[in-house]
């Protein structure tokens, strides 16, 4: 790979391919909360927006566009992983490549609005001159964009823009997850003929065998107690963690399990980055017994919650 093969998508001021660095802690003390919500506020308030300037259908078309192309090329490579490790890695290699995907590593901290708008410009620019994808390359580098394009956006023009309207910040969230189901069970099917079949045989599986039963409630068995993802669909979300951003869960860990992680969550964001030879994978988890932070988590704690969980929209 040409030594300035990405340069065209980048600048001094933005860096727009970035793996994930090591992570801090995932334990948070809910004493400190009030605390913490008064420093947000106060350091955050300059992100708000009057509640008559909010477009949510503008706002979860442009996440909506992002999570598409993000889950359209990784499925695309998931069909020749060691090609696509390959290049991740040259990717990751180059000296712009900066080992960080936070907003505050890709353009900065607490900057003016106009900073990030500036970032999602350029991402934006960047993501119409890949696509379509003409190789390989092209998808490795296009997803990389639309996730970092996902942290920057989530975090200034809908988490922190939206503060002070809470309903209209679940109503946005909905809204680009219908989109995005939609797309799912559609055009995404269209375009991977093979991944209908594993739907169609995750369907069929899930199906009660008793012609006229009725389908029993998602969060509950007949025991009334709460009812596990089936392994099959663990699986799938783990293969394809792009098929799992926007859909809320319920988790409810086993007795004497832990119970941190007790109640709803969402996958915020995913990205992966080559360690040691093998591509390791972290997500960004809104956690309701976090009082709605967002938490840095591994595979095998996303798994964790999986199974102890069922899907609530």
């Amino acid at each position: 790979m040409a030594a300035g093969r990405y340069m065209p998508f980048t600048s001094r001021e933005h860096r727009l391919f970035v793996p994930l660095p090591s992570l801090p802690p995932r334990r948070r003390s809910h004493s400190c909360a009030p605390f913490a919500s008064c420093i947000l506020m106060s350091v955050f308030d300059k992100y708000k927006i009057p509640r008559s300037q909010v477009d949510l259908e503008a706002i979860a078309q442009q996440m909506f566009l992002y999570l598409r192309v993000h889950a359209e090329d990784t499925q695309f490579l998931s069909y020749d992983p060691t090609r696509r490790d390959q290049i991740i890695a040259e990717l990751y290699a180059h000296p712009d490549c900066k080992p960080s995907c936070w907003p505050q590593d890709i353009v900065g901290a607490n900057l003016p609005l106009e900073k990030y708008d500036e970032y999602l410009a350029h991402a934006n620019d960047a993501i119409a001159q890949l696509t379509p994808p003409k190789s390989l390359e092209d998808r490795v580098v296009r997803s990389h964009i639309a996730i970092a394009a996902t942290m920057v956006f989530s975090q200034y023009k809908v988490r922190y823009a939206l503060q002070d309207h809470h309903d209209l910040f679940l109503r946005v969230g909905k809204r680009w997850s219908d989109l995005m189901d939609e797309w799912m069970k559609t055009e995404f099917l269209r375009m991977f003929p093979d991944r209908a079949a594993k739907v169609s045989q995750n369907r069929q599986a899930s199906t009660p065998s008793t012609r006229h039963a009725l389908p029993s409630p998602p969060t509950s068995s007949h025991s009334g107690k709460p009812k596990a993802l089936a392994a099959d669909e663990i699986k799938e979300y783990l293969q394809n963690p792009h098929t799992v951003l926007g859909k809320r869960f319920l988790c409810t860990p086993p007795p004497g399990g832990d119970d941190d992680y007790k109640g709803m969550w969402q996958v915020e964001s995913y990205s992966a980055r080559m360690r040691d030879g093998h591509v390791d994978q972290e997500f960004q988890v809104l956690v309701e017994a976090f009082e709605g932070a967002s938490v840095p988590m591994g595979r095998d704690e996303v798994e964790f919650l999986l199974k102890h969980s069922v899907v609530v929209g």
